[in-house]
């Protein structure tokens, strides 16, 4: 018979004790490896709105203490070129066509969106979207707080037409604002409108003189406070209602951006200016807290994303100053143009990225779900459908290959825009505007080559046609898999459904024709010439022009004063120049149909 020994008994009791005691110190530092989470979401900010990004006009020196500690990126996008679809899209990490979410939430609206049959002489018919993001949406608040986080939501919510669909409803603890509201009643305590009406919701009035922005960032920090003695990681979704209308200016910043304005410029409306100053403004407060000495655990331990829902405004005007330009892109708020919804981004997750660096990889809102998920140690879970791409080897310095970037915007929106999806696969980036082409059920199309013309000024849909082909496949596809609704074509359209959208008396600046002085050379030694685009009257327009073919004995050099030159070596064989304009700030001006290329055909013969 095998006796115990008492020597062994004893070590194995000692080892249950030790282990016992130390469990809840293991478990507490395992916890505390999760990262606390951060989401700053600026509303209407085009990714030209900051000095960070390189506004000569706006000063956000914040934003760029941000990118100085982490990783900005160049080409990122929202999913949508409007509010509450980015929104869904971050929250639910699906594309808005998934979640049949594709416009602002107004009263509008719908439970059950339809597109709709063709009314009147419009040449498609007008697509609903829903009016809430379903509770059956497994969010990223929910997903962290599953997890044992804190969450708490501060600032804009708009995902919700009843308060059934509020935030605190979609996995946060703790909320401000986090309702219906699209824009406060008042950037000024006690934010509210006449009668104390649509105020901000658990959002006291605080000292007269006092703004939201900076408001909202306090409020951050006294959560944080509350919570980071808990053990517990956080959430924060700090998402501003700036710069939201309605336009109040920031007053004590307004006699600074009115001596800084040129009246000339895309970018001129002070009372923007001052807003966008006093949103980075409030991520100087959270960042000055993080620096304490006393809070370095916390700094060290928060990651921090920073980017818009859609791009700058530039349909509406304080005075005679458009609200923005987000030139050198195209377009704005509602539409599918580079300038409607790529957006500033930036990543600050201290000793896991390399401070001051830059990312040019194309990534999108939908990315943000399942990063912060493999960033916290997370899986997704099953069965919920999850768009996005986790982008954390790109955040840790590695090289990863992104899927195509996708976006839908199936809307009327008159001078605004025209039905849209787009995809954007390396450089090149495809519209597909839904029954714009001249025969039944036929399409238009716009293809861009980004890299080399980042105006979108030169439409290459009729010389790369086999490009155009496969990444309409792409489009169709994702619409497909998506169940995206799509607009109905009008089956009695008769008319041209590419007419321009605005006339001339709103759009005075733009060209009714283009042309150039010479659309053929004949080289035979090496030698340039320069070339302008000029218009119906003969005045010299911005131009921006690329090498079709040809480009290994011809070069350009895009001129600031909207010239081009035109350069060659050694000539032979055949080369070809197209030419486009790249001026206009306004959305009448920009937003229309792109004007087909001007060709210049160079035959060369060297001797």
């Amino acid at each position: 018979m095998m006796r115990k020994c008492p020597m062994k008994a004893r070590l194995g009791k000692i080892l249950l004790l030790l282990l016992v005691s130390v469990l809840p110190q293991v478990m507490a530092e395992d916890t505390e490896r999760k990262p606390n989470i951060i989401m700053i979401l600026v509303d209407d900010m085009g990714w030209m709105d900051s000095s960070t990004y390189g506004s000569t006009y706006y000063q956000t020196p914040n934003l760029s203490r941000l990118a100085k500690g982490g990783m900005l990126f160049s080409d990122a996008y929202a999913a949508s070129p409007l509010c509450s679809p980015t929104r869904a899209s971050i929250m639910s990490g699906q594309y808005p066509a998934r979640l049949r979410m594709t416009l602002a939430v107004t009263p509008k609206s719908v439970d059950e969106p339809k597109a709709l049959m063709p009314m009147g002489k419009d040449y498609c018919g007008e697509v609903q979207s829903k009016n809430h993001m379903p509770l059956e949406v497994y969010t990223l608040a929910e997903a962290l707080k599953d997890a044992g986080y804190a969450t708490a939501h501060i600032g804009k919510w708009h995902l919700a037409k009843t308060s059934k669909h509020y935030a605190e409803h979609q996995g946060f603890d703790f909320v401000i604002g986090g309702a219906h509201l699209a824009g406060p009643p008042d950037y000024y305590s006690p934010y509210a409108g006449k009668g104390n009406r649509r105020s901000i919701r658990n959002l006291k009035a605080g000292p007269e003189g006092e703004y939201l922005n900076e408001r909202l960032a306090e409020e951050s920090i006294h959560w944080i406070h509350s919570v980071k003695g808990s053990g517990k990681p956080f959430y924060l979704n700090l998402w501003h209602y700036a710069v939201h209308g309605p336009v109040v200016a920031k007053k004590d910043l307004l006699p600074k951006y009115r001596k800084l304005r040129d009246p000339k410029a895309g970018q001129r409306c002070p009372e923007m200016a001052t807003m966008l100053e006093s949103m980075d403004n409030s991520i100087g407060i959270l960042l000055d807290w993080l620096d304490k000495p006393g809070n370095k655990s916390i700094k060290e331990n928060t990651l921090i994303i920073m980017t818009s829902d859609n791009g700058g405004v530039t349909h509406k005007m304080v005075g005679e100053n458009t609200w923005t330009s987000n030139r050198p892109l195209r377009g704005g708020k509602a539409n599918t143009y580079e300038g409607g919804f790529r957006e500033p981004w930036i990543v600050r997750w201290p000793g896991k990225i390399e401070a001051g660096s830059v990312n040019d990889t194309p990534v999108q809102s939908i990315d943000i779900y399942p990063t912060v998920l493999e960033a916290a140690g997370l899986n997704p879970k099953p069965g919920t459908p999850i768009d996005g791409q986790s982008i954390l080897s790109l955040l840790r310095g590695k090289e990863m290959e992104h899927q195509p970037v996708f976006t839908d915007f199936p809307h009327l929106f008159g001078v605004m825009c025209a039905p849209s999806s787009a995809v954007r696969v390396g450089d090149y980036k495809l519209i597909r505007f839904f029954h714009a082409g001249m025969g039944a059920d036929s399409h238009a199309y716009e293809l861009f080559d980004l890299k080399r013309d980042p105006y979108e000024a030169i439409n290459l849909a009729a010389h790369l046609p086999d490009k155009v082909r496969a990444l309409d496949q792409l489009i169709e596809a994702h619409l497909t898999e998506t169940k995206a609704l799509t607009p109905l074509r009008n089956p009695q359209f008769k008319g041209n459904p590419r007419k321009p959208r605005s006339n001339s008396k709103k759009a005075p600046g733009r060209p009714l024709s283009l042309s150039l002085a010479k659309n053929e050379l004949r080289v035979v030694e090496s030698g340039s010439e320069r070339f302008q685009l000029v218009d119906q009257d003969n005045k010299p327009r911005q131009t921006h022009a690329l090498v079709l073919n040809g480009s290994d004995w011809v070069q350009l050099e895009n001129n600031s004063d909207g010239s081009v030159t035109v350069a060659w070596d050694k000539p032979t064989g055949t080369a070809t120049v197209l030419f486009g304009w790249k001026g206009g700030f306004t959305c009448p001006e920009i937003n229309d149909w792109t004007t087909p290329p001007s060709k210049l055909t160079i035959e060369g013969e060297s001797k």
